[in-house]
């Protein structure tokens, strides 16, 4: 950067410096050849508006002038002699002779009456003197004083054409006119000047001219007072369009068949997004999270445009929103992703909620089987009286060829949730989470009893940090929940300097939601069998009765145990108290302290950047950033390699579209943004799935 402005800064004036005329023996020649001579000057230095009148004038005006001045015999006034543009520059000696021998005795006089003047330097940067032109400096000392004189005369008498000549002459052309060098006859006398004072015709210009552009058609114009920080160039501006370059695709896996496995079967291959793209509705309501974002990055047409771009840009084979307010939904997200070839569903938040969620899949590639939208607030139940939802859809993949299906896929159960926000509700978004296991369970089970298997892909905003205990619960199947803080469950923030927080005990829901521990709806039977009186333990050999301890926690709800003996001894206020059987909670279904459940769920996003080991960052407002955006799927599992089932099972992860650290979206002035439309990032995988083509 330095050097090309050191480069652009020099060059110029370099040229100047070489190219600049003078005058050596009265022959035009350029200074890079010329020396420098010491003047002798008398007269003060002409103003440049008179000294400019010498270049304007024509060859008639000057020639006429010197005519009237040798016919004037006044004796103050010397005979003048000047260089007409008609004479060459090889005619200049002769003329020099003449001018010489009228003004030998007055140099004389200039010399002592201006001792001061004497030491005058016409220095050329270029070049130093030589002694010879030092030498020959009277024989140029009468010609510029001539000169200058007639100058002067010619100024004074018309200054109109000095005046109409100062925009020529006060810039500085690269384009200099042909000079003669000292030897070489000009062909074109026109074209030559004599400057006299190379120093005075500096001080007059105001910039240059460079030519610039393709081939140098272009030219710009530079002034002097810019110099040398000048730019011969306009600044850039940058009117690119953005691109998110940061977010790149990371293969987990090889697309490729591995040479060890002894056969491979025909597969195809999909992708998944899953995003929040914030409600309208919800960020204005929340205008304190996002005092960051320009007020433009907030307006829903700007973001509803780089929203649709997005979709646009990855075009996801199965898409799941959240926060899709239900307006923006069915006039503007609707039509365009119909449009792309997409087969909706919505299901809208209960209550006065505008939002919901929607899941989306392409027609060309996926075939709808069944389709369960859930809700979460129950009625009945004070635990779960928060308005949330989600979509649970069963899909079978297929090739076509042409309109005949060619191949197709185990079935995919894609199940769409937006858990509960409220960080200290760790009890809420447990419960709210069995519920949406259970209807996968019984999706997966009824096609199970049917003899297919189904693979499960479960995305969506769960507002849980990774890594806590609703994270773990998800990913290991099981989760101790007993004595365990309602805020430690999903990790958004610690509240542990609280004097008093809600601590979760069994049972976690009540038996009137119908599904037990392990996370699966309780049929009618279940429950009647739990009803049902406790059959005694038989005697041991030895005579004594063993209970185990689920026996005797049993025990104390059963009603037998609300029916004393016959033989009872009476004592007031001891044994004739009769506990009320109706009063008593007795649980339908047996809750133990940890749930469970028994889907094989995996993430799949590692949560650390690769790179530098950041946290990953799936969302950011004023309160901070975290990763509460998932996809979890059915990871393939290898569990007979010699059955036919080989690797039929589950689903084979190729990639996934890389996250940002908070730092750098911080950089990126925060979420959300001229970039990101969201104050959520979008995540994206790709699986494989193997096909089927003997069921078709």
């Amino acid at each position: 950067m330095i050097g090309s402005l050191l480069f652009y800064a020099l060059y110029p004036l370099s040229l100047y410096l070489r190219r600049r005329q003078s005058v050596v023996h009265g022959t035009m020649a350029c200074e890079s050849f010329a020396a420098t001579s010491r003047l002798s000057i008398e007269s003060p230095k002409i103003p440049p508006d008179q000294r400019l009148g010498q270049n304007c004038l024509s060859t008639e005006k000057k020639e006429e002038k010197m005519s009237e001045q040798s016919s004037d015999e006044t004796p103050d006034v010397e005979q003048l002699v000047c260089v007409s543009h008609k004479d060459t520059m090889v005619e200049a000696p002769s003329n020099m002779s003449e001018a010489q021998t009228a003004a030998t005795g007055r140099r004389e006089e200039e010399k002592q009456e201006t001792p001061k003047e004497e030491d005058g330097n016409m220095h050329s940067p270029l070049a130093q003197p030589s002694p010879e032109e030092t030498s020959n400096e009277d024989d140029d000392l009468p010609i510029i004083s001539l000169m200058r004189e007639l100058d002067k005369m010619e100024s004074e008498e018309d200054p109109g054409n000095a005046a109409a000549c100062i925009k020529h002459e006060t810039e500085c052309w690269d384009e200099y006119p042909h000079l003669m060098l000292p030897g070489v006859t000009n062909s074109n006398p026109k074209q030559t000047s004599l400057v006299p004072n190379a120093e005075i015709h500096r001080d007059t210009q105001i910039g240059w001219h460079f030519p610039a552009g393709p081939g140098g058609t272009e030219e710009i114009f530079c002034p002097l007072w810019q110099f040398p920080t000048m730019s011969y160039y306009p600044p850039r501006e940058n009117n690119a369009t953005f691109d998110v370059i940061w977010r790149l695709w990371q293969k987990t896996s090889t697309e490729h068949p591995d040479p060890l496995v002894p056969f491979t079967k025909p597969s195809v291959d999909f992708t998944v997004m899953s995003y929040n793209i914030l409600a309208q509705d919800l960020l204005e309501a929340n205008m304190e999270l996002y005092p960051h974002c320009p007020q433009e990055a907030l307006d829903w047409n700007h973001r509803c445009k780089m929203l649709l771009e997005e979709l646009q840009k990855w075009k996801p084979d199965i898409l799941c929103l959240q926060e899709v307010q239900e307006n923006h939904y069915q006039a503007q997200l609707f039509p365009f992703l119909t449009e792309m070839g997409y087969n909706c569903v919505y299901k809208r938040r209960t209550g006065n909620k505008t939002d919901g969620c929607a899941t989306c899949y392409r027609s060309s590639c996926f075939s709808e089987v069944s389709v369960t939208p859930v809700e979460f607030f129950r009625p009945q139940t004070e635990l779960l009286d928060r308005h949330n939802v989600g979509i649970v859809a069963v899909l079978r993949p297929a090739v076509y060829q042409g309109s005949k299906v060619a191949a197709k896929g185990s079935l995919l159960c894609v199940a769409n949730t937006h858990l509960l926000f409220n960080p200290r509700r760790g009890d809420v978004k447990l419960a709210q989470l069995a519920i949406m296991l259970a209807e996968i369970h019984s999706v997966v089970k009824l096609w199970k009893d049917k003899g297919e298997h189904c693979n499960v892909i479960l995305c969506g905003d769960f507002n849980s940090l990774p890594h806590t205990p609703l994270y773990q619960f998800i990913t290991t199947g099981e989760l101790d929940f007993q004595g365990l803080p309602a805020w430690m469950v999903s990790g958004q923030q610690d509240l542990s300097h609280k004097a008093t927080c809600d601590v979760l005990r069994a049972p976690l829901w009540p038996d009137c939601l119908g599904i037990s521990d392990s996370c699966q709806y309780v049929t009618s039977s279940e429950v009647d069998a739990s009803h049902s009186p406790v059959t005694m333990p038989q005697a041991s050999p030895g005579g004594k009765f063993h209970y185990s301890r689920d026996v005797l926690m049993d025990l104390r709800s059963c009603p037998l145990s609300c029916v004393g003996p016959s033989d009872l001894l009476l004592i007031p206020g001891v044994t004739d108290s009769k506990p009320d059987v109706s009063s008593r909670n007795q649980p339908a279904i047996r809750f133990q302290h940890v749930i469970r459940h028994q889907l094989d769920l995996e993430s799949t996003y590692k949560h650390t950047l690769a790179e530098s080991g950041a946290p990953e960052v799936t969302t950011l407002h004023s309160e901070g950033a975290a990763t509460v955006d998932y996809i979890f799927y059915s990871p393939e599992r290898v569990s007979d390699l010699a059955g036919s089932q080989f690797g039929c099972k589950g689903l084979k992860l190729l990639g996934c579209l890389s996250l940002l650290s908070e730092e750098t979206l911080w950089f990126m002035e925060g979420l959300p943004s001229y970039v990101f439309p969201s104050d959520h990032l979008s995540l994206l995988a790709k699986f494989q799935l193997e096909l089927n083509t003997a069921a078709c």
